[in-house]
């Protein structure tokens, strides 16, 4: 239902592999051509904005490091000279015998936020 109104998709991170695995709706968030294998992350964070990609970097090393959620508001270029707000938003899954995944979600919105979140865990700085 919610992909009926903007583009919404989901993905995964390998944590062990650094492999980044996306729906074609997040390809098309990124305005990046579609692939089953992993996404193309140098392509993928040439379309963030300058000024978000430190925070986007930091925000999935801390989720990796205290195996806990998060999300992120960021602006990718829209391909029209500006830049869409984004928003991801993520878990982190256990898998046994591996560093586990993170899973999530990216879509577009609206709203001119620059907004970052972690879940709660014990000791997360």
């Amino acid at each position: 239902m919610v992909s009926a109104y903007r583009n919404f998709g989901f993905w995964r991170l390998d944590l062990d592999a650094g492999h980044f695995f996306a729906s074609e709706d997040v390809y098309r968030i990124f305005d990046l051509p579609f692939s089953t294998g992993p996404m193309n992350l140098v392509e993928t964070m040439g379309r963030v904005h300058e000024e978000d990609k430190q925070n986007m970097m930091e925000t999935y090393e801390l989720a990796s490091l205290h195996k806990t959620g998060f999300h992120h508001a960021y602006r990718v270029k829209n391909g029209m000279g500006g830049y869409k707000m984004v928003r991801t938003v993520a878990e982190f899954r256990n898998i046994p015998g591996t560093s586990g995944d993170l899973i999530g979600i990216t879509y577009e919105f609206a709203e001119q936020l620059n907004i970052i979140g972690f879940t709660e865990k014990d000791g997360l700085p």
